[in-house]
């Protein structure tokens, strides 16, 4: 296959006509843009002298379909034996390529640079996502033990009724406690928990968005877990029948630990749990949820992201209906948890703020930067079925014999 630096003016026009854009290919042509002139265009270029393309979604399509070029024609190069030179793979610097839509599409890209002198083709591989999924996952589990552990020790540290009243508080102070509000609560969790695993087994970047949920959702409860054992709230409601629990010796105390654990601190299996009232970890769940399944669906659908929205403030309104947490205590866990998800999000997504902040991110944010380091990228809302086609199935193929050709060809060059 011809390479397409050695492409001539007509048959770049030959390409544009191919690729969707015949009415720039005298323009191409009378402007002498040849096969290495169109490796080393990009938006910028496009934008200005002596092309001045002014439509924008023509000239960011036209950046895609040439990156798609460069990547198809490195491709077949490199399992022909024909490819660049490749540097050792301890010795690849990362060269972002340029993305019109800033999207992270796959775990692997192609990413070349060209200069007067040589045509270097970096390979970077992004870490496998499934891999740090599993991680993120255990760092969840994680904190959901230690959360359970520091529930239960709250409640053998629980101050005594009568002599410690609850403290004053406006919504709970004038308002009747309604018994039944507490399962309202959790159902309203559980019902948003399925919403969420459904996002994720249709989505089609499913690890990716559960390692972020799990990372967030374990940074806060771990949050949650210092603040539960270092502080020990009166009961808000004195009518309600909890009492501190008194354990024989470690074994038993252990078995209680498993049993929270088990249970998610749920009410709905029979559990009665109290003393872990700064701040509600039934808000953190409702409020991630809820985030997660806005962020993770297509904007336009507003509605239904309002419905979410009015969705779980019902469920935090039957938190404090049912007398269960303080109002400060939901308050706290809304605001700690929204911020924690944008804050993440935001580094996430924007690749300029990771660029010049990263050394900051490693020390002040060391968990954030060990899972995103790699895929600092927004992440397309595209779903899937999560059943693999027969398409699929050949992809992965050709990206293994791909993978398979990149590794001897390294070999055969270093050898």
């Amino acid at each position: 296959m011809e390479t397409i630096h050695h492409w001539s003016r007509a048959r770049v026009g030959q390409w544009l006509t191919e690729s969707g854009f015949p009415e720039y290919r005298k323009l191409f042509e009378d402007r002498n843009i040849d096969g290495a002139a169109l490796c080393g265009l990009t938006e910028e270029s496009l934008q200005q002298e002596p092309l001045n393309l002014t439509v924008a979604s023509d000239i960011q399509k036209l950046v895609g379909c040439i990156q798609q070029l460069k990547q198809l024609h490195q491709h077949s190069a490199i399992c022909n034996g024909q490819g660049p030179q490749l540097l050792p793979y301890k010795a690849f610097e990362v060269v972002e390529m340029e993305d019109s839509e800033n999207s992270f599409d796959s775990d692997r890209e192609l990413l070349s640079k060209t200069d007067d002198n040589q045509n270097t083709v970096y390979y970077s591989r992004f870490s496998s996502e499934l891999r740090k999924t599993v991680l993120a996952v255990a760092y969840g589990a994680l904190s959901h033990f230690m959360t359970s552990v520091a529930i239960v020790v709250a409640q053998s540290r629980l101050p005594d009724k009568k002599r410690y009243p609850p403290l004053p508080d406006i919504y709970l102070d004038n308002f009747a406690m309604i018994p039944w509000a507490y399962k309202v609560s959790e159902s309203v969790i559980l019902s948003l928990l399925a919403l969420l695993c459904v996002i994720l087994i249709f989505h089609k970047h499913r690890w990716v968005v559960l390692r972020r949920t799990m990372v967030i959702a374990g940074s806060i409860y771990l949050l949650r877990c210092i603040c539960v054992t270092v502080t020990n709230l009166p009961m808000p409601e004195k009518h309600y029948n909890c009492d501190r629990m008194v354990f024989q010796d470690s074994w038993s105390q252990f078995k209680r630990i498993l049993v929270v654990y088990s249970g998610m601190g749920m009410k709905l299996g029979g559990m009665k749990t109290c003393g872990d009232y700064m701040f509600s970890g039934h808000t953190i769940t409702m409020t991630i949820a809820t985030l997660t399944a806005i962020e993770y669906t297509p904007s336009r659908y507003r509605l239904l992201h309002l419905a979410l929205w009015l969705y779980c403030f019902c469920g935090m309104w039957a938190i404090l209906a049912s007398h269960g947490h303080y109002t400060l205590d939901v308050v706290v866990a809304f605001y700690i948890s929204s911020r924690i998800f944008m804050y993440h999000q935001t580094f996430a997504n924007n690749l300029t703020m990771m660029r010049r902040n990263r050394k900051r991110i490693k020390i002040w944010f060391p968990v954030f930067y060990f899972f995103e380091k790699d895929t600092h990228r927004a992440v397309k809302n595209e779903y899937e079925c999560p059943i693999p086609s027969i398409d699929s199935l050949r992809k992965f193929i050709k990206d293994r014999r791909v993978d398979f050709c990149l590794k001897q060809y390294t070999v055969f060059r270093h050898s």
